[in-house]
């Protein structure tokens, strides 16, 4: 009986051994999956912050453009529209003024597209996720399962400075054609 006992003893520990060993295997199997998932993760939100920091640093150059328009250009552009039509003291004459008045709106239009070029889209796509999932609520609710809530909000952030420099850059682009077309009515007034 001695022998049986040693021998079911023996099979409980074998029993026991593998239990220990899947369940060890179990353990290192989920952490790596754990693991692997989690740096996934990271990995896109480190994506979607770069996407971000790149496009506020797009955001800051057309900024800065704009206060560049404002202090340089602006009072050019006032000062070509109000200036009377006289070459003797050195004035530009009118052509010469209509000219300098639409490269300055050109500029202004270049801005436009370049800050339109700006996609908040950009951020959520560097993170791996479809363009849409914005909109979308299943894909915003898989995306915030996955841990990627913060990407949305980097998407906002940029969509709502985005918005801001297209509406001023809008506001400078009338102020131009305002002064584009007080000049052409002086163009077209005939001289006394």
């Amino acid at each position: 009986m001695s022998n049986s006992l040693l021998q079911n003893r023996a099979a409980w520990a074998a029993v026991a051994a593998v239990g220990v060993a899947l369940a060890a295997s179990a353990g290192v199997y989920f952490t790596s999956a754990y693991l692997r998932a989690n740096h996934e993760k990271v990995q896109r939100l480190r994506n979607a912050k770069r996407k971000y920091r790149e496009l506020l640093a797009d955001l800051a150059e057309c900024k800065g453009v704009l206060n560049y328009f404002d202090k340089e250009l602006a009072p050019r552009a006032q000062a070509l529209a109000s200036a009377s039509d006289d070459t003797a003291d050195g004035k530009p004459d009118l052509e010469t003024r209509k000219r300098e008045l639409l490269a300055i709106g050109e500029q202004v239009l270049r801005l436009m597209e370049k800050i339109d070029g700006i996609a908040p889209a950009l951020v959520v796509e560097a993170a791996g996720l479809e363009p849409w999932s914005e909109h979308d609520r299943e894909l915003t609710q898989k995306a915030v399962r996955a841990g990627l809530e913060q990407v949305f909000d980097l998407a906002g952030d940029v969509r709502a400075i985005r918005k801001s420099l297209i509406q001023k850059a809008e506001r400078r682009a009338k102020r131009v054609d305002a002064l584009k077309a007080s000049l052409n009515a002086e163009a077209c007034e005939p001289s006394l």
